[in-house]
């Protein structure tokens, strides 16, 4: 038996599913992945959320398969949580004309890795390593260059998902030739809704969190967690104009360690400024269009703390949000020239206060990213890897 591409994965990821799915219902039989863990499907405890949860949509449907539960301890916590027993037997039973990689971050990856030089099997790389999302020693630097510098020799194709991606490549000796870009995407929840249809949605959420129909509301998604530094919201308020500040409703969809803090601050807001809060809370994945639809603009403000891309960026602007990031977000250099998409100085809350006022001044759209955003699909990233 023989097939086109086996993918290695750690556990089904939410983003990374919809490739597999869609390259499989394009060109059938061309793809198998094969999971170290399904630890996403049965559920997890994820520290960063401060929950456990499973996904709730299908991510073992529509493509081959297999679960190797290759785990050691508990999964995706370290180097050695994801061993490489079974990955040797996959490989020779399938046979296929090539590997992709989605990381190098355990022993599991490794094994996949070597297994299939040893057989002369092409290894391919799509991943988000970058150079510039966290701050490192220069000892620290020379070391970690010299590991990737080694490990990207055995690799014969590379996708980057954007162009700190490329640059981090291009840095560590990969050549041009061997670089195919493959651009960081999730699923459009909102494409095939009709502006009434999220209209309806908009005044729905809106309606659900206490807010008024004219309001402007800033909104932040993800984990509260101190990398993604959303207590910078409340902190930009005492430089806002009075006039967006009077009209404004801060929103939080999202769950994490700094909620109670969050609610503190969202207190002082309400009592100095009028400001009211909205915490949405965790939200799985067929529910987010209606929050963001309820926003006006989201900020991702995180700090140098290992935010190499920044997904919820694509997911705002899918629902025609204006974006803001900081300049620590991965994603800021492939979208910071786009119309509605600021980008400020990591912690300045001066330019992050510019940048609301800056967003103010549009009126809400739903799709003004939507022909710029086609590059950054899933779809694109289907059709790269099966070109």
């Amino acid at each position: 038996m023989s097939l086109s591409l086996l993918v290695f994965d750690s556990h089904p990821v939410q983003y990374r599913v919809p490739v597999w799915q869609l390259m499989e219902q394009k060109v059938p039989n061309s793809i198998h992945v094969v999971y170290a863990s399904d630890c996403s499907v049965r559920g997890h405890a994820d520290e960063g959320f401060g929950k456990t949860f499973a996904w709730d949509e299908p991510m073992l449907e529509g493509y081959a398969h297999t679960v190797l539960n290759c785990e050691k301890g508990k999964p995706l916590i370290g180097w050695g949580s994801l061993t490489g027993k079974g990955v040797a037997a996959m490989l020779d039973k399938l046979k296929p004309q090539a590997v992709l990689l989605t990381g190098l971050n355990y022993r599991y990856d490794l094994v996949a890795y070597m297994a299939a030089r040893r057989r002369g099997i092409p290894v391919w790389l799509r991943c988000e390593t970058q150079d510039e999302s966290v701050h490192r020693s220069k000892m620290k630097g020379i070391i970690r260059s010299l590991i990737y510098r080694a490990a990207y020799l055995g690799i014969d194709r590379i996708f980057y998902i954007g162009q700190l991606n490329k640059a981090h490549y291009l840095k560590h000796g990969v050549a041009i030739d061997r670089l195919s870009p493959a651009h960081y995407a999730t699923v459009d929840r909102f494409n095939t809704r009709t502006n009434t249809e999220k209209t309806a949605l908009r005044q729905q959420a809106r309606l659900k969190a206490g807010i008024q129909e004219a309001a402007f509301v800033v909104g932040f998604s993800g984990k509260l967690i101190p990398k993604k530094n959303p207590d910078i919201l409340y902190a930009m308020l005492e430089y806002l104009p009075e006039h967006i500040r009077t009209n404004m409703h801060i929103y939080f969809l999202g769950s994490g360690e700094l909620e109670e803090s969050l609610n503190m601050e969202a207190d002082k807001a309400l009592q100095r400024y009028g400001v009211k809060t909205y915490f949405a809370g965790f939200v799985n994945q067929t529910d987010l269009p209606a929050h963001y639809l309820a926003m006006d603009i989201m900020v991702l403000p995180s700090r140098r703390m290992g935010e190499t891309w920044g997904l919820v960026a694509n997911e705002a602007m899918q629902a025609g949000c204006g974006v803001i990031v900081s300049d620590a977000v991965g994603s800021s250099v492939d979208f910071k020239s786009w119309e509605r998409f600021c980008v400020f100085e990591e912690a300045n809350v001066k330019a992050l206060s510019t940048a609301v006022s800056q967003l103010y001044s549009y009126p809400r759209s739903f799709d003004w990213a939507a022909k710029r955003l086609e590059n950054y699909s899933i779809d694109a990233i289907a059709n790269a890897l099966l070109k």
